[in-house]
């Protein structure tokens, strides 16, 4: 899953970057509205976390432009602007959820996953593929019972795998939803991440994930 942070305060914004990476995130992370707007132009975001108060703009501002546009990417709102009529004013204006700084890191992660399982489609909690199994909440992996040892960024690539499996990911989705804007294109870090997650698949089972040249991948059968 992929998130954009708009935050003009720098500590706060890297605060933010480091947590939500440490619980499976990619994150970018802009200071201002601009910015913000050209990261949305430019790559696709499960969800925006974002501060009112931003130096070139009110954040009020940016998602009145998303949801004009008919922008369907949840918003948390995070700021320091608690009183009714600014509560109401983003709600209002386009905001999913409202919280209040100063806040608790893993109640702002617990808002954060309940906006994303509302824009997901209804799925069960444990993903399922063939024999392959991944709790997203527990962060577990087992195939034919069996339980794999999977890094932080082959749980992440595996996981969008078995959101779309039996359909064609390319390698731009992996990049827009498993990557941040760091990635600075490295020619093969994809094939090697995917190559040591065959690996593992492989070693407890047949086949599961094909490589459709030139194109990107497929996880099971279509």
């Amino acid at each position: 899953m992929r998130l954009l942070v708009v935050e003009d305060d720098h500590s706060l914004a890297q605060g933010l970057r480091d947590g939500l990476t440490a619980e499976r995130f990619a994150v970018d992370c802009a200071a201002n509205v601009a910015t913000a707007r050209e990261c949305l132009e430019l790559n696709s975001y499960d969800l925006v976390l974002l501060d009112l108060t931003l130096p070139d703009a009110d954040g009020l501002t940016l998602m009145k432009l998303l949801r004009e546009e008919e922008s369907p990417v949840p918003i948390l709102v995070i700021t320091a602007r608690g009183n009714l009529a600014d509560r109401v004013a983003g709600l209002n204006a386009g905001a999913d959820d409202y919280l209040l700084k100063p806040f608790a890191f893993p109640e702002l992660v617990a808002r954060i996953q309940a906006l994303l399982r509302r824009s997901l489609p209804t799925v069960p909690t444990v993903l399922r593929a063939g024999d392959l199994a991944l709790d997203p909440v527990r962060f577990e992996v087992r195939r034919a019972g069996i339980p794999l040892s999977l890094t932080v960024k082959e749980f992440t690539l595996l996981e969008y795998l078995m959101r779309h499996a039996g359909e064609l990911v390319t390698r731009t989705m992996l990049l827009e939803h498993c990557w941040d804007s760091t990635y600075e294109g490295v020619s093969n870090l994809i094939d090697v991440h995917m190559g040591r997650l065959r690996r593992k698949l492989d070693a407890a089972g047949p086949a599961i994930l094909q490589t459709v040249r030139g194109a990107g991948y497929i996880l099971g059968s279509r």
